[in-house]
């Protein structure tokens, strides 16, 4: 077969064999070797040539393993993104902490406080839920957040209430400001605040002992509802009361929570009512 008068189509249409034929007749025989020595040896070589490995696009690759990556690290970030700090008080309990930049807080009974505790020296912003006490270090503005306002400090005492839709802050120290939705008070020492019927009100001339008496079990109230001191009352000593009666009634006096007694038969002498304790549950009723 003369190869040099085939055409590209001509030689596609060859078999294998025709096409090695072709290619050995044209093959010039090394010296000392006979044609068909030579013929073998390469059918040889032809036969054991190694395969070639398809080439990857190993910019696709890396393209693919960067989104891997990133959306690893992303979960990682969702799912596990460090759980913010808890201080819990519950019924019958008075908590002391210290947070991580040297603030002193007394968490009352039936109380909690919360914040992220990385970071926290820099940014010192925490959420109450109930009553707590502070005594802040200076620094960096110090943020209490709670369902009803907000209350930022530089560094001073002070007290916060945040219950059901009652809010009342205490400045014992240094300045305090309380804000209300569109409502804002700056309060000096021995000045208070308080959330009346969605109102924030500042009163002045106020005791230590009336702002913070609680963190020695002294409680003090003026014209407070009976129901509000059956609350305090069932916090303190982590009990039920149950009442029929006595809705309208307004209580001004106090109480200590060293003895549940004590309390209870301060209330029925002012207030005049009897009482009546089945184990956690108590009873009371007007006096007939």
């Amino acid at each position: 077969m003369d190869g040099s008068k085939l055409t590209k189509a001509d030689f596609d249409r060859l078999s294998g064999d025709e096409k090695l034929d072709l290619f050995a007749g044209s093959y010039r025989v090394p010296q000392k070797r006979t044609k068909a020595e030579a013929l073998i040896q390469l059918r040889s070589k032809i036969e054991n040539k190694p395969k070639q490995k398809p080439v990857r696009n190993l910019r696709i690759y890396w393209s693919a393993a960067a989104s891997i990556a990133l959306i690893a690290l992303l979960t990682t970030f969702y799912f596990y993104q460090p759980s913010p700090e808890e201080v819990v008080a519950g019924r019958g309990q008075h908590i002391e902490y210290t947070l991580p930049d040297g603030t002193d807080v007394t968490v009352n009974s039936d109380s909690k406080i919360r914040f992220a505790e990385s970071g926290f020296a820099k940014k010192r912003t925490l959420e109450l839920e109930g009553e707590a006490y502070f005594s802040v270090q200076k620094g960096s503005p110090f943020v209490v957040k709670t369902h009803l306002g907000t209350v930022e400090v530089l560094g001073t005492t002070l007290n916060i209430y945040a219950r059901n839709q009652d809010m009342s802050v205490s400045c014992l120290s240094g300045k305090v400001q309380v804000t209300a939705g569109n409502q804002q008070v700056v309060l000096a020492p021995g000045e208070k605040a308080d959330l009346i019927s969605g109102i924030l009100q500042k009163t002045t001339g106020i005791s230590p002992s009336e702002m913070a008496g609680w963190k020695s079990g002294a409680y003090q109230f003026e014209r407070i509802p009976l129901m509000s001191i059956f609350d305090e009352l069932e916090r303190q000593f982590d009990v039920e009361i149950a009442s029929q009666g006595l809705e309208a009634r307004l209580f001004t006096g106090g109480f200590s929570n060293k003895s549940l007694n004590e309390a209870l038969e301060t209330l029925s002498m002012t207030m005049n009512l009897k009482y009546e304790i089945n184990g956690r549950h108590i009873t009371v009723q007007p006096q007939e």
